[in-house]
């Protein structure tokens, strides 16, 4: 059975850490934070294993990959950076603030002071690596090319469409903006959608189409795309009704993972303790997550359980319905993250792997596989007290173009703290 291995614990922000994204191109790792900072790490993999397991995972003994920091960028968001997400590209990075901004970074070449002033120069974009001979002469730096402004409360969450052709927001304010990606880091704002009643917690696009999912705390997801015969609109909205599946842990599953998942008599009377209000929506949706081919979307809630809804066809406006509702925590599960399978011929039913993390401080990492009527899911690894007594705030997955890192998770806690994980095979 798998495990959850810790390979670094990152040098903290000084508030609570929001959010923790890998560049999908590059070794980069990046994470926001209440103290209004990006934080960007760099990391070395080691060469792969000439004994590969059959999982395609590592092993526990195999060579760690190093991180070390790479900057600190302090931005001019006046209020938490709440989430951050890269382009396809990996060259750009947004920044959604709770100052309701979002801002969009690109590496280029700083103006020098013994420059020449030239009018015609004045408020030029240099991206990073192209001097006027092509060359980049200085080191690069990253900066905020462009502010978009136009929601009226903060911006929860931001993503790019898996093309980079389009840039997602949501807010506070109820709202969902979509914004076009133009030269120049030009941003144009084509679609602004008003179709939630409450706080829009979380936005996620489809891995392949243009099908944006968003997340709120009126219980609800809204699933969008761009009508061909008239403007973005919502196609459907999905609202959670099957009762929750008690997770199911085999008495052969391993002593780690029983004990991450099993609460022990002192977590019960803790949690009977707990005067928590009732809530005032069915449910809150915190988070989204795709399967990578697309044809699964995971929700998690405020009842700590993860709800998975299987697509009904191959249209951009076909139906979704939830197949599978399993208790997984015992809180809020504030993030998801779903990953193809690491093996090297995966069956055609593997859907890869989810992870789960949230406000009682466990990760779980499942084993998704497709079935007739649905879809199974199967705890393989877990950690309780990942981040100590904190709550974990999200995790995400390495996926890359180039494959390399497939396996490893980083984590980003309410305490400040960033981890590093990865999922190793016990064989």
């Amino acid at each position: 059975m798998p495990q959850l291995q810790l390979l670094a614990e990152l040098p903290s922000h000084t508030e609570p850490a929001w959010c923790t994204t890998f560049n999908p191109t590059r070794s980069l790792l990046a994470s926001c934070s209440t103290d209004r900072s990006i934080r960007l790490f760099s990391y070395i993999l080691p060469a792969p294993s000439e004994t590969p397991t059959p999982t395609g995972l590592p092993s526990s003994t195999d060579a760690k990959p190093v991180f070390s920091l790479n900057k600190v960028i302090s931005t001019e968001h006046k209020r938490t950076v709440r989430s951050v997400a890269w382009s396809p590209d990996g060259k750009t990075l947004a920044s959604g603030s709770f100052d309701s901004t979002v801002g969009v970074w690109e590496e280029v070449i700083p103006s020098s002071d013994d420059e020449d002033e030239d009018e015609d120069a004045e408020g030029v974009f240099r991206p990073a690596g192209r001097g006027d001979d092509g060359e980049s002469k200085v080191e690069k730096e990253w900066e905020c090319v462009t502010t978009l402004e136009g929601h009226e409360s903060e911006c929860k969450s931001v993503a790019f469409s898996n093309d980079g052709a389009l840039l997602a927001s949501c807010s506070r304010d109820k709202s969902v903006w979509v914004w076009e990606v133009q030269p120049d880091a030009d941003f144009e704002c084509i679609a602004v959608m008003m179709e939630h009643s409450q706080d829009v917690k979380c936005i996620a696009w489809h891995p392949h189409e243009e099908i944006l999912a968003s997340a709120s705390y009126d219980s609800h997801i809204h699933l969008a795309f761009d009508d061909p015969d008239s403007d973005w609109m919502i196609f459907q909205k999905l609202h959670p009704k099957l009762i929750p599946t008690p997770l199911s842990i085999p008495n052969t599953s391993p002593t780690s993972l029983i004990n991450a998942l099993i609460p022990t008599a002192e977590e019960k009377e803790a949690d009977e303790q707990l005067d928590v209000p009732p809530l005032e929506e069915d449910e809150t949706v915190w988070s989204l997550a795709f399967s990578p081919d697309g044809g699964y979307l995971a929700s998690g809630g405020d009842l700590g359980g993860i709800r998975i809804w299987k697509r009904q066809g191959n249209q951009p406006d076909s139906s979704w319905i939830e197949v599978l509702h399993l208790t997984v925590h015992s809180r809020s599960i504030f993030s998801l993250s779903w990953c193809p399978s690491p093996s090297h011929s995966p069956e055609s039913t593997d859907l890869g792997l989810l992870a789960s993390a949230g406000g009682d401080g466990k990760i779980v990492v499942f084993q998704l596989t497709s079935k007739d009527s649905g879809v199974e899911m199967r705890p393989i690894a877990a950690v309780k007290e990942a981040h100590g007594v904190s709550d974990v705030n999200a995790v995400g997955w390495c996926i890359r173009e180039d494959k390399k890192g497939l396996g490893l998770l980083s984590s980003a806690g309410d305490d400040g703290s960033l981890k590093v994980w990865r999922v190793v095979s016990d064989e």
